[in-house]
């Protein structure tokens, strides 16, 4: 009889610990930033899950190489990429915003939505219009940090970019400022802070 209690404590306290183990914490709503899980498109700061990965996502890039935002939904949609780029926002599988679905879309169409995508200063496409300020994604162009929508323009490289990526690769954030600085990094790790407490 205590055999089986002390079995059945043990599994129990396994179960438990297994539970405990999976457990992974969650930023809050809207502010997970891209390649951090998500279960739906209101976890990203960038307002898109993709859709086949669970992982935010640029809201363009996901279009072209993740199918979509929209993780967890029927079907994957571009809205996060429609705010960007408003009529000029390609459909899951490239199609222009303009192709019905079922039609297959104009190699033009799918050129130009990625070229906004990569697009680089000078580069950018005659169709994509300016981002407004504060709302710029990550490898979109900017000339301040204020431009970008997590707050980082790549010191060097005049686009957004993750804060603390940026101070890895880019020199820091503050493209156009006489020195780089770290202000979103900060701004990131206080946020995260404040989530465990």
């Amino acid at each position: 009889m205590v055999a089986v209690s002390v079995i059945r404590a043990l599994v129990a306290l396994n179960l438990g610990l297994a539970v405990a183990a999976s457990y992974v914490p969650r930023a809050p709503a809207g502010t997970q930033f891209i390649t951090g899980a998500c279960t739906s498109d209101a976890d990203c700061a960038s307002s898109c899950c993709g859709f086949h990965s669970g992982k935010c996502a640029g809201a363009v890039i996901a279009q072209t190489r993740d199918g979509g935002c929209g993780f967890g939904d029927a079907q994957p949609n571009n809205k996060a990429a429609q705010a960007i780029q408003g009529a000029n926002a390609i459909l899951p599988g490239g199609k222009g915003n303009g192709v019905a679905n079922g039609d297959s879309a104009p190699a033009a169409g799918a050129a130009a939505a990625s070229g906004a995508a990569a697009s680089s200063g000078a580069a950018t496409t005659a169709a994509a219009a300016p981002a407004a300020k504060g709302t710029q994604f990550i490898t979109g162009p900017c000339s301040s940090d204020a431009d970008c929508a997590n707050g980082c323009c790549g010191f060097n490289s005049g686009k957004c970019a993750g804060a603390v990526v940026a101070q890895e690769r880019d020199g820091g954030c503050g493209h156009g400022d006489a020195q780089p600085n770290d202000n979103a990094a900060k701004a990131l790790a206080a946020r995260a802070l404040a989530g465990l407490l």
